[in-house]
């Protein structure tokens, strides 16, 4: 950081509002609405002060349908900084406490009322998905998972679960879901755990919001046996995974089929056809690991690209 660039960022700082702000947006990203809420400031005042934040480069902002989201920077450094100039506020500053205890109530209900909301739900083709406890199957399967994930992306993140459990071996982690009312709970989730390297955004698995080679590890979770263009959400899976990364399927597979052109939906999706899409998109299965105790054909699989497969170790 430059000398002028770090005179900057301490100024955008040098205010008792942007302080509790940046404690806010520390535990996760939020919108301007529940910071309003939280700090009962009207909210041309707490946008001021939010686009100052980011002016001084201790902001980021990004839009998800009507709101919009602020966060802390990616960059380690930036949010090395915030986290020292956090640090030099006691743990117990009656202020911050409060804001904290605020955003939690502020929070659950929105969750709360996206959970009311049968309709978004039900087209979002999930039922409720309670946390995974440390003997699920599920979450065995996943701690089974060699090696470091890097930058992760769970595309049908849903309430966030899954992406609350492989989170904290990632870098960074990313959930795209397109339902508004998972993203909600999805976020409430990932601050609940304190995941702050978490990130919720909108997106469709045929058309991800992202560019080429952005994520080391690529997780299809229970997305691929909802839709009738697998081979577009594989395609698109690959276009966003590095040359070196691995794509996980987490679905249902169904027995295998003769006809690898026909046949998708619950249950339709054969791993004889799922191995020819990979392969299109320049990857092979790997391991296919069972998961006992859910519906039939549950499954957790691994892929990489064919040429790693071909010449490395990886089972």
């Amino acid at each position: 950081m430059q000398l002028e660039e770090a005179v900057n960022t301490l100024k955008s700082a040098a205010d008792p509002t942007r302080l509790r702000l940046l404690a806010l947006l520390a535990a996760g990203e939020a919108t301007v609405g529940e910071l309003v809420e939280v700090l009962g400031q009207s909210q041309p005042r707490v946008s001021r002060h939010l686009r100052i934040l980011c002016e001084g480069g201790l902001a980021d902002r990004f839009r998800d349908g009507n709101s919009v989201y602020y966060r802390l920077p990616d960059d380690s450094g930036t949010r090395a900084f915030a986290s020292v100039l956090i640090g030099q506020i006691p743990a117990n500053d009656p202020d911050l406490a409060a804001d904290s205890a605020k955003m939690a109530a502020v929070r659950r209900e929105r969750a709360s009322q996206a959970w009311s909301d049968r309709r978004v739900l039900l087209e979002s083709g999930r039922a409720l998905i309670p946390g995974l406890a440390a003997d699920n199957d599920l979450a065995v399967a996943l701690r089974e998972l060699h090696g470091e994930l890097g930058d992760l992306l769970d595309v049908g993140c849903g309430t966030g679960a899954v992406l609350c459990h492989l989170a904290p071996r990632a870098r960074s982690a990313t959930g795209v879901d397109i339902a508004p009312a998972m993203r909600v709970v999805a976020r409430t989730r990932v601050r609940d755990a304190g995941l702050v390297n978490c990130t919720v955004r909108s997106g469709d698995m045929h058309e991800l919001p992202f560019a080429d080679n952005s994520f080391d590890t690529v997780l299809l979770d229970q997305v691929l046996s909802l839709t009738d263009k697998p081979r577009t959400a594989i395609k698109e899976a690959a276009r966003v995974l590095r040359k070196t990364g691995r794509l996980i399927v987490l679905d249902r597979f169904g027995p295998v089929k003769a006809n690898l052109a026909s046949g998708h939906g619950l249950g339709g999706l054969a791993e004889n056809q799922l191995a020819v899409m990979l392969a299109e998109a320049g990857l092979r299965a790997g391991r296919r690991r069972d998961l006992a105790g859910r519906l039939p054909g549950f499954a957790l699989l691994n892929a990489l690209p064919a040429i790693e497969l071909t010449t490395g170790t990886y089972n």
